[in-house]
């Protein structure tokens, strides 16, 4: 319904986007003609860097700055926000354009029509934003379908709050709720009724949103419904983020869920992996001599082994050996009997069983978690493609055990150096708290996702919190 009309839309409004940054950038060189700011120019000089080429790089720069920020996919380019996504995007469409005419070898070109170029181009992406929503609301205001949401939980709070603030085609009339999880909506009786709520507010669709536990009063409400010319929609109990982008099709008539869709289309897999290859090998090159350092350090402390190599599980599950600095006493693991813990008997909420104070860990080892320099060497798994720069943090197959069902889809994209878990408590988190976060990164995926990540983790290493 509402995501159909935004996926026909999406391409429509890149190509506006992409003929306005065109048409900002030709208004910017009139502009710097015309006004008598800046440098006088040259009669030759006027329109000599602004060829075809020029007009060609903006519309690529600003396309893969949209691709990068995500500001033109499905589920973002209504949203009523959205416009920060794409004055973002700006930022980065200049950088990108600027580049470009560096490494054409174009040098002689105005600064003051860059900037007027920048101002025009936000400025006209955010007009053509305000203007779309306004025009959607007015057209589709007299012909928004009603709706009422049946359900309770988390998952009847999610769909009604996403429905309220639904940009066009919909109005959310009020729900029905199962428990006190819809206090904040518009109540308008009890299920028992739900026939004559449906006749009283005129109600096109009835959204049934359910937790799991609750699945067995969606038999009645269909019954009480099988009179009333509504259309009944069924939203599954997967706000865990854990089907992320299910897929619906019709198969000869029935209707099927692709529950393993890839999160990653082949695009966006492309340009993750070309990412971390371009981003893995500079960072590998720029590392090597504090590689050497703590290789050294760690040989030089205790005379054992500077590798520890630890099976962790990969993407769809895959085991590979991830690579660190060795970090605690030689045969760390075996020592744990002597603390009085079993490893097989480990805490649910702290399988990896991080502790603060780690007798095993070396004085050496001990520097190196604290400047998380240990992991490193992960880099090298990013380069043979066992890992990604950013993705969930790889764990080992204990941990993996625990998952429910649901919580095995962080096991679809590759494992990360760093992640979402990374920046937002590390070691401190439970389990429970890094999966969620680890699943809405995933669903959410962009390029420029994984930018703010890596930005975000220089913070995070030197302020040290979790790192144990």
């Amino acid at each position: 319904m509402l995501l159909r009309a935004q996926r026909r839309l999406s391409p429509l409004l890149v190509a506006a986007d992409l003929a306005i940054v065109v048409g900002s950038l030709h208004l910017a060189q009139v502009l710097r003609q015309r006004l008598e700011l800046g440098m006088a120019l040259d009669q030759g000089m006027a329109w000599i860097w602004l060829t075809r080429s020029s007009y060609l790089s903006a519309a690529v720069a600003w396309g893969l700055a949209f691709f990068i920020v995500g500001t033109h996919l499905p589920r973002r380019v209504l949203e009523l926000d959205s416009w920060r996504y794409l004055v973002l995007a700006s930022w980065l469409g200049v950088l990108f354009f600027v580049a470009a005419l560096f490494f054409q070898k174009v040098y002689d070109f105005s600064r003051l029509l860059v900037g007027y170029f920048f101002v025009l181009v936000q400025a006209a992406l955010v007009v053509r934003h305000v203007a779309t929503q306004v025009m959607l609301r007015r057209l589709t205001r007299p012909f928004a379908r009603r709706i009422l949401v049946v359900g309770g939980g988390e998952v009847g709070e999610e769909v009604a709050r996403r429905l309220s603030t639904a940009p066009f085609g919909v109005t959310l009339a009020g729900v029905l709720s199962t428990d006190d999880k819809l206090d904040g909506f518009e109540r308008l009786g009890s299920i028992k009724h739900i026939s004559q709520v449906v006749k009283e507010h005129a109600i096109d669709d009835v959204f049934l949103a359910l937790p799991a536990e609750q699945h067995a009063i969606l038999e009645d409400v269909i019954l009480r419904l099988q009179a009333d010319p509504v259309r009944v929609h069924f939203v599954p109990d997967v706000l865990e983020l854990t089907l992320v982008r299910a897929k619906v099709e019709d198969l000869g008539g029935i209707p099927v869920i692709g529950l393993r869709e890839p999160p990653l289309d082949e695009a966006g897999r492309l340009a993750k992996r070309t990412f971390d290859l371009l981003f893995g090998s500079a960072l590998t090159l720029l590392a090597a001599p504090l590689m050497l350092a703590c290789a050294a350090a760690i040989k030089l402390s205790d005379g054992g082994p500077v590798f520890f190599r630890q099976k962790r599980v990969g993407e769809n599950g895959a085991p590979f050996d991830m690579l660190k600095f060795r970090s605690m006493v030689v045969g760390a693991e075996e020592k744990l009997v002597e603390l009085g813990i079993d490893p097989n008997h480990l805490p649910a909420d702290n399988p990896m069983f991080k502790l603060p104070f780690d007798p095993r860990v070396t004085p050496v080892g001990r520097f190196l978690r604290r400047w998380s320099l240990d992991e490193v060497p992960q880099f090298l798994n990013v380069l043979r493609g066992e890992m990604s720069l950013v993705g969930p943090r790889p764990e080992e197959a204990k941990v993996v055990a625990q998952y429910s069902f649901f919580h095995r889809k962080r096991l679809a994209v590759k494992p990360g150096i760093t992640g979402p878990m990374q920046v937002s408590g590390r070691g401190d988190l439970p389990l429970k708290e890094r999966l969620k976060l680890e699943l809405a990164y995933i669903e959410s995926w962009t390029l420029w996702a994984d930018l703010k990540i890596l930005a975000k983790t220089l913070p995070v290493v030197l302020w040290g919190k979790g790192a144990y």
